[in-house]
């Protein structure tokens, strides 16, 4: 499946492109990474994870009071936004996820962007079953399926997840987000068996309307699919999209 990234302007990358903070710990999957961020909720912590090529890609991880590594539970697996930095994808975690994450007994898994580049790449996306495979590892999704977030470019980031690994996930929630293959992508049947739910803000002119074709189109093949369009925002939704709507969307769709 051969996937082009749709034209993103500056404007659209929802946060300036900060670089990578760099890493001085261990690359290892149970390992912090020392960094000058470093979280101050003790239930969020930043690791790396090398892949079989040598590729190493440093993750954000929260887990709740009480969740064990190797119990089946659930788990959220969420691709940050811009050029989807370590910096961002934490406080993407912390600021939206974190609190509904806890109360809900979500474990949260988002990995930044490696040297490769953002996760609808080919390059990077080809990179994301390993990452499924570490998580899963640390913390079975329940029923071996995976709940998938995504913002703006994780939105398109999650969608190429999703097209590509359809029986990984049980929900896909973006805001916004669409395929990177295009709106009129001809393998979102493929995503029948996923509940979607689908955020984008009702001035985001840009996309606004593929969202609404992508709605169309998988709601015409049976699938399970909402789009919330909010009123008077823009491309970055911010405080008139609370964690506690991204959760709610997300349960009323798995």
């Amino acid at each position: 499946m051969k996937f082009a990234a749709p034209a993103l302007t500056a404007a659209l990358l929802l946060t300036a492109c900060a670089d990578d903070a760099t890493s001085t710990g261990s690359a290892s999957t149970a390992t912090p990474i020392t960094t000058t961020g470093a979280s101050s909720d003790a239930d969020v912590t930043r690791h790396t994870f090398v892949t079989a090529n040598g590729t190493s890609i440093d993750y954000v991880l929260l887990v709740p009071p009480g969740r064990s590594v190797g119990v089946p539970g659930k788990v959220i697996f969420a691709f940050p936004p811009g050029g989807q930095d370590i910096d961002l994808t934490q406080q993407i975690v912390e600021e939206k996820y974190r609190a509904e994450a806890l109360a809900r007994d979500y474990v949260v898994v988002s990995p930044a962007a490696p040297s490769t580049g953002l996760f609808f790449s080919d390059a990077s996306a080809a990179l994301v079953p390993e990452l499924l495979d570490m998580t899963a590892d640390l913390y079975p999704p329940e029923g071996d399926k995976f709940d998938l977030m995504g913002v703006s470019n994780g939105g398109l980031s999650a969608f190429r997840a999703a097209l590509e690994q359809p029986d990984r996930f049980r929900s896909l929630v973006v805001y916004p987000g669409y395929s990177p293959n295009g709106a009129d992508d001809p393998n979102l049947k493929v995503l029948k068996g996923i509940g979607v739910a689908m955020f984008v803000g009702g001035n985001d002119d840009g996309w606004k309307e593929p969202s609404q074709q992508t709605k169309d189109i998988l709601s015409r093949q049976g699938g399970k699919v909402e789009l919330h369009v909010v009123a008077g925002e823009g491309h970055i939704l911010g405080d008139a999209l609370p964690g506690r709507a991204l959760f709610d969307a997300l349960e009323h769709v798995r």
